[in-house]
């Protein structure tokens, strides 16, 4: 029998320990379609980028999509190009995030702590329904929180060093090269978040003479070195994209109040609480008195955590727009102060309370999974795509009809943009919120070329389709109602119907016909 030394029991149970995360975190995953509308535009533009060859600009029905930087569509764009197109990939980029947060709280406990309270905040925050669900989301709130988590620690790890009498500069420097990630996946508060927190932390724990080693040249200039090229040289092919960026996507939205979502100023604190049922109700055991009689390095953790936890909350309650996934980033903090309330009870002995807390917080990841799963199937655009996959091909063309469904292009694995077809004279005039009417009209300034041949009227249309290729086919996607406007439909039964959503194919020989009479004699 096969006898193992103590190093190699320790691996074992790690890689053991590990194979079940992935599989807690994952399984789900490949069990529901895309949400949307948020999972779908996302992956939708990390399809556009591999199938366009555009690795550059993201794209959004073909136009130049500037709402977020690139890092979360390179990832998932590259996940497409090794293993192909499908449900797991599509959320591969949040599912990893979520690893090595969770490998990186655990490692920070256990270095600065003890194992124990290491594994309980490992635990904690696997079974905290929104981290669970979060993993599981295509989306860029668990990429930027991961590498945040990592910047945050590794700025911490080089005070720490200072303190010390040691250099520890190459933690600034890995604290830089997460920073630019940060900055690359999310904008500037991949780096204002960070600061803030280490900064709050350095202040209450007076440490603020160490700050100015922060400003090491070598690491500033890595970190414009990861973080500018890109911004520059979307400057360079689209005049105005750093104010639109920079200006109304940071500052103007952060202080804006006609965005969805809005919510009252204290909204994100009982809503995290309660997301983070049941093991939330152990940072109510965390006493003045008890923290008295911890160590010096308990203490600083605490505050570290603390920081973390307040000073992200306050930022993110300031603005009236409040998603729940921009809260995200505080989930390791959330979870290592619960850790250390949990550990005062268990000092020599795992208590039943705690097996409890475990095992309730894992059942209601289970239900809540369970039913978003239930939900999300009844996704029209997956019910289509359902039906309508085994029929068509790469180079069909999309059109839809005063709706954008985001996902559909993805799920047909279509290479061409889709006709994106409504009233844009009247939507221009609007006055619209977060809408994908929107999202389209302020991505037509910077490629209006491009917008002339996606964004198109219903007089349009029939121009249009008489103008592709004769091995073409079409898919038009739609409401029944509105078919009396596109005569291209007269006579031709859907594919795929779903409620009042359908889907129909437009072979070439059909498109030829029906050209054939709109030709004048």
């Amino acid at each position: 029998m096969l006898q193992l030394n103590e190093k190699q029991r320790l691996h074992f149970s790690h890689g053991l320990w590990l194979a079940v995360t992935i599989l807690w975190l994952g399984v789900a995953a490949v069990c529901r379609p895309l949400t949307l509308p948020d999972e779908g535009r996302y992956v939708g533009i990390a399809w556009e980028m591999l199938t366009s060859g555009d690795w550059a600009v993201p794209h959004l029905d073909g136009l130049p999509y500037f709402h977020k930087p690139p890092l979360f569509y390179w990832i998932t764009a590259t996940s497409f190009k090794l293993f192909g197109p499908s449900l797991l990939t599509s959320r591969l980029a949040p599912l990893l995030a979520a690893l090595f947060m969770v490998i990186a709280l655990y490692w920070f406990m256990a270095r600065h702590l003890d194992k124990k309270t290491a594994v309980l905040a490992f635990a904690t925050l696997v079974t905290q329904p929104f981290f669970f669900a979060s993993a599981q989301f295509a989306n860029l709130d668990m990429l930027v929180a991961s590498i945040m988590t990592f910047t945050i620690m590794l700025a911490a790890e080089f005070v720490w060093s200072l303190e010390q009498g040691q250099s520890g500069y190459r933690y600034l420097l890995l604290a830089m090269v997460f920073a630019a990630g940060g900055v690359m996946a999310k904008g500037l508060i991949g780096i204002v978040l960070p600061v803030l927190v280490v900064s709050g932390w350095m202040l209450v724990t007076r440490r603020l003479r160490y700050i100015r080693y922060f400003f090491w040249w070598p690491a500033l200039g890595l970190f414009l070195l990861l973080a500018s090229p890109w911004f520059l040289s979307m400057e360079w092919q689209f005049k105005g994209f750093l104010e639109y960026f920079f200006i109304h996507h940071h500052f103007q939205r952060f202080a804006g109040s006609n965005f969805n979502n809005q919510e009252p100023f204290w909204f994100y604190l009982p809503v995290l609480f309660a997301l983070c049922l049941p093991a939330s109700v152990w940072l109510l055991t965390l006493r003045k008195s008890t923290m008295q009689s911890w160590s010096r390095r308990q203490t600083d953790i605490a505050w570290l955590m603390l920081c973390w936890l307040v000073l992200i909350l306050l930022f993110f309650s300031i603005p009236v727009s409040k998603p729940l996934g921009y809260i995200m980033p505080v989930m390791p903090a959330m979870a290592a102060l619960t850790a250390m309330g949990m550990r005062q009870a268990w000092q020599h002995y795992f208590p039943k309370c705690l097996w409890i807390t475990f095992v309730a917080a894992g059942l209601s990841c289970v239900i809540a999974m369970g039913m978003v799963i239930q939900h999300a199937h009844k996704t029209a655009s997956f019910l289509l795509a359902t039906k309508a996959q085994p029929l068509a091909s790469q180079q069909d063309q999309l059109i839809l009809l005063n709706k954008y469904q985001f996902d559909l292009m993805f799920y047909l694995r279509l290479a061409h943009p889709g006709w994106m077809v409504t009233d844009w004279r009247a939507a221009e005039h609007e006055v619209l919120d977060d809408s994908w009417e929107k999202e389209l009209i302020e991505a037509k300034h910077f490629d209006p070329q491009a917008a002339a041949n996606t964004l198109l009227t219903p007089s349009m249309l029939s121009q249009h389709l008489c103008q592709l290729a004769p091995e073409q086919a079409a898919w038009v996607a739609g409401d029944p109602g509105n078919t009396a406007h596109y005569p291209m439909l007269a006579g031709i039964a859907p594919v795929a119907t779903v409620r009042d959503h359908y889907l129909w194919r437009l072979s070439p020989a059909q498109i030829a016909q029906f050209c054939h009479r709109q030709t004048p004699l």
